[in-house]
């Protein structure tokens, strides 16, 4: 949708029929798919993912230290030690915990407390700048929305939101590179691991999900090399699937609310037809509607209405007269 505002904005041309028309050009821009530059306040959380990026490669190297100066203390299958240090480190972190290899003395079982408390921490401030993104794309919308309003009325601007189609390309990317990456475990499973084709699709199906039973793991050393690097893009693969889904959901609703804001700046001509009613002998009429309005939105106070009407009345009062004076005749002239 940003896209689309922006491309509407920016148009600065006086001839109205040619800034109709590229407006409803920029109609084809999607809701999601921004082709132009992103606003600052969403270019902002970039260097926040890089950050994060930063401190999970460091908090995975940290773990792989760690778990291999206590490899004497970690129980189960084992293949390197090495590479079964980093393969523990990437199942506790991602949640998956087949349970294959576990600290089994007291100092490893505090580290490995210690080592969940700070993966916790950390995927945590991904949710936090996931809603970030999502917080300052929904607001960026309506402030757009509004400049629109501004730029070729709302009448238009009504048109042009109503004319915007989600797009669901992201969402469909998603679901099919998650089924590639699930397609490639299930191979790897059968060819390296060795084991049954459904006991290979169970043991995808529930690393993928992160559930990670533990009845089913990778126990071969290349196994164990491809769970670190599968099993890691798999984790992030259904973490980008959720944030589509609640991004779909945030258009949809800021296209709601954005319909909504700009509609309650429009006066509708029922309203102006019924404000032209006289009752009670007296008149409701388009400069009432407006005062009104302003009153609303706070522009105005009730002593400015009072003052205003009561002018309004002597006016009318004047009319009044004016009417029930008989006319003169032509002698009188």
């Amino acid at each position: 949708m940003l896209d689309h505002f922006y491309s509407i904005i920016s148009m600065t041309s006086n001839d109205e029929k040619a800034l109709k028309k590229r407006s409803i050009q920029g109609c084809k821009a999607t809701l999601v798919a921004a082709k132009c530059a992103p606003p600052e306040a969403l270019r902002a959380g970039y260097p926040d993912l890089k950050r994060l990026g930063t401190y999970f490669g460091i908090y995975l190297g940290v773990g792989t230290v760690i778990f291999y100066a206590l490899k004497n203390d970690i129980r189960g299958h084992k293949t390197i030690d090495f590479i079964d240090s980093l393969y523990l480190c990437v199942v506790t972190m991602t949640t998956v915990g087949y349970g294959d290899l576990v600290p089994h003395s007291y100092n490893a079982q505090l580290v490995c407390i210690f080592f969940i408390t700070v993966g916790m921490c950390l995927f945590g401030i991904a949710v936090k700048i996931a809603a970030k993104y999502l917080v300052v794309k929904q607001q960026m919308v309506m402030v757009n929305a509004l400049r629109m309003s501004r730029k070729i009325g709302p009448v238009e601007a009504l048109k042009e939101i109503e004319s915007v189609k989600i797009d669901y390309n992201k969402l469909k990317i998603s679901l099919i590179a998650m089924a590639g990456h699930y397609v490639i475990g299930i191979l790897v499973l059968l060819t390296i691991e060795g084991m049954d084709f459904t006991d290979a699709i169970y043991c995808a199906f529930t690393t993928m999900t992160t559930t990670g039973f533990g009845d089913e793991t990778f126990q071969e050393l290349f196994g164990r090399m491809f769970a670190v690097f599968w099993i890691s893009t798999g984790t992030s693969c259904v973490g980008q699937l959720f944030l589509y889904i609640a991004e779909i959901y945030t258009d949809i609703e800021t296209k709601k609310l954005a319909k909504q804001v700009i509609s309650n700046n429009i006066i509708a001509k029922t309203d102006l037809e019924a404000a032209d009613d006289i009752k009670d002998g007296k008149v409701y009429g388009a400069a009432d509607m407006i005062l009104y309005k302003l009153k609303e939105k706070g522009k105005i106070k009730q002593d400015d209405i009072s003052v205003a009407m009561k002018d309004l009345n002597d006016v009318i009062k004047d009319v009044d007269v004016d009417d029930v004076t008989p006319p003169k005749s032509a002698q009188e002239k």
